[in-house]
């Protein structure tokens, strides 16, 4: 989940649903990053990344083979 809409590098990726804060209405049964707003990440007690490590998290997801 990103404050505003998410880079276009985040879309499209199979298996991942970058958000943002306005489009997402539950983090039920979901794993959620919030990339950029630790205070809504506590808030939700969920992870948060900086856009930098979200950008490594990004190049580590995609180089991981896919099915495995």
């Amino acid at each position: 989940m990103f404050p505003k809409d998410p880079p276009g590098e985040w879309l499209g990726i199979p298996g991942v649903r970058a958000v943002s804060a306005e489009e997402l209405s539950s983090i039920e049964g979901k794993l959620v990053l919030v990339v950029g707003d630790c205070q809504l990440a506590e808030r939700w007690r969920v992870a948060c990344l900086t856009e930098e490590e979200a950008e490594e998290f990004l190049r580590e997801f995609r180089a991981f083979p896919s099915g495995r």
